[in-house]
């Protein structure tokens, strides 16, 4: 494929600035939107990212470089306030989302929202608390997403002010909630519970929850009773060599086999598609990551697969890039289509290419987004949390019951 084909394919041009970065034009940097970005960056000591909407309504999140470094193929530019994705001779009109308005709100006891919930691309990310015995034993994982959080916890009632905030405005249609591990059975889902019951009593919404997995199961039944729709156990990547280098805490504590066996287990309690685990490209080598797809896929778990930049050659060129990794994404919407999964209910779709986007590399054009824009929709929003409901209300019930479950 061409260079000129690259950046006129969004899936293509998605990849590589998730794995290359951008620059921004002097105009650019000087624009209201990226000017409100870096001070939020500045002012909270995140790195600074930009939400960009590719053509076909692609969304991709990648860092800035503020430095306006010259060994960038792509430039971000300005021109009659549109902006255009420039390289390789070639330029794509984009679009920048504005920054959620909660961003600049605060709680009733003076809380930045911001610093409490993340919107993107759909769903509102929130760490309530900051405790991971991972992170106290200093065996963090190599991508925690706590470790920049300090501090106290956040009440239920901060979290719940923030999420009103946001749904109002129509900033996220998901709550997606982390939570670092404990050394209990539960493994640190029980600190969720209070702020679940809070958000699903006051709104029609659905909940995802990122964890590590319980040391016993039955806290994967009382995560889904507690009114979790989507769960998430990430293992980052396949190979076990690996696994062990990049979650050390992971490994000690808990073990790899335990990660497939709280997945496996709660892929039979969860709704179809609504059980995740986080597969990172660029980690390992292709073969592994495509026998992860398929072994996980088999499990009836969805991989999402996020960028590992560094693990690519900045040098290399192009068509090399794109015929080593594009196919895994091909290769991950035929194991979802194989094993009757859709990539609909809980998707990273900024964060991570994903099955959805695997068209755009010669995989079957999805139906599942036609499904996706019906769920964003407030009435589609409302059948699929009333379908989650009743579900619930049968499965929960079959748990107290000691029934064994079946598929629903």
């Amino acid at each position: 494929m061409s260079d000129t084909a690259t950046i006129r394919n969004p899936g293509y041009l998605k990849l590589e600035l998730m794995i290359r970065g951008v620059k921004i034009s002097r105009q650019a940097l000087g624009c209201a939107e990226i000017e409100r970005r870096i001070k939020l960056s500045k002012e909270t000591g995140a790195a600074l990212e930009l939400e960009i909407v590719l053509p076909e309504n692609v969304l991709v999140n990648i860092p800035v470089l503020e430095c306006l470094a010259e060994d960038r193929p792509y430039t971000l530019i300005e021109e009659g306030s549109r902006f255009y994705i420039v390289g390789r001779d070639e330029k794509v009109e984009v679009w920048i989302p504005s920054l959620p308005e909660f961003y600049d709100k605060k709680t009733t006891s003076g809380v930045p929202m911001v610093e409490i919930g993340r919107a993107y691309a759909g769903y509102l990310a929130i760490s309530p608390t900051p405790v991971c015995e991972f992170i106290k034993q200093d065996i963090a994982c190599h991508y925690c997403d706590l470790e920049s959080k300090k501090g106290r916890a956040w009440t239920v009632d901060e979290v719940v002010e923030t999420v009103e905030a946001a749904l109002d405005e129509g900033a996220a249609e998901f709550v997606c909630l982390n939570v670092g591990y404990t050394d209990t059975a539960d493994g640190g889902i029980a600190l969720l519970e209070p702020y679940i019951h809070a958000i699903k009593k006051k709104f029609d919404v659905l909940v995802c929850v990122q964890a590590q997995p319980p040391g016993e199961d039955k806290w994967i039944d009382a995560t889904y009773a507690m009114g979790v729709d989507s769960i998430a156990y990430n293992i980052e990547a396949y190979d076990t060599k690996l696994f062990s280098r990049i979650a050390p805490g992971k490994l000690r504590l808990l073990g790899r086999d335990r990660y497939f066996e709280a997945l496996r287990y709660a892929a039979k309690i969860f709704p179809s598609s609504a059980v995740v685990t986080n597969l990172i490209i660029g980690l390992e080598s292709i073969e592994s990551t495509n026998k992860g797809i398929s072994n996980l896929t088999a499990m009836g778990v969805i991989p999402t697969l996020p960028i590992y930049r560094m693990g690519f050659d900045e040098n290399m060129d192009s068509a090399k890039l794109l015929s080593d990794v594009a196919p895994i994404y091909v290769h991950l919407q035929q194991s979802l289509k194989r094993n009757k999964l859709s990539p609909t209910w809980i998707s990273h779709f900024n964060l991570a290419l994903n099955a959805i986007d695997g068209h755009f590399f010669g995989g079957e054009a999805p139906l599942q987004q036609k499904w996706q824009r019906v769920l964003k929709s407030k009435h589609g929003g409302r059948i699929a949390h009333s379908i989650s409901n009743f579900r619930r209300r049968l499965r929960v019930r079959s748990v107290d019951d000691d029934s064994t479950p079946s598929g629903f």
